[in-house]
């Protein structure tokens, strides 16, 4: 899929159950990763997001994968994070067991 409009994010399932995020995710599109959280969240797993397709993203975005640990009490899971991303969550939280990224495994 082609993302040519600024604003657009779609949010998909892959086969693994991770959710694929295509396009910008910021203040106007936060809600829509927001709500499939919410439908999927399951006790005792974490949340994975593969961040491969995703053109831009803001502090909403950031703020939302705090409130998702915070909420779930289980890691993050961020495929295809970029390194300066990995350096800003590593300062939002005192709690390094938030985050997962590519090839590690959550606790």
């Amino acid at each position: 899929m082609s993302v040519s409009k600024p604003g657009l994010l779609t949010v998909r399932s892959d086969s693994t159950g991770a959710l694929v995020l295509t396009g910008e995710l910021d203040v106007s599109t936060i809600q829509r990763l927001q709500d499939k959280i919410d439908e999927i969240v399951v006790s005792g797993q974490p949340i994975v997001l593969n961040l491969a397709d995703l053109t831009f993203l803001d502090t909403s975005a950031m703020h939302c994968f705090v409130t998702t640990f915070e909420a779930t009490g289980h890691p993050v899971v961020l495929l295809n994070a970029s390194r300066s991303l990995r350096r800003i969550l590593g300062h939002m939280t005192q709690q390094p067991e938030a985050w997962v990224f590519d090839g590690e495994n959550p606790s």
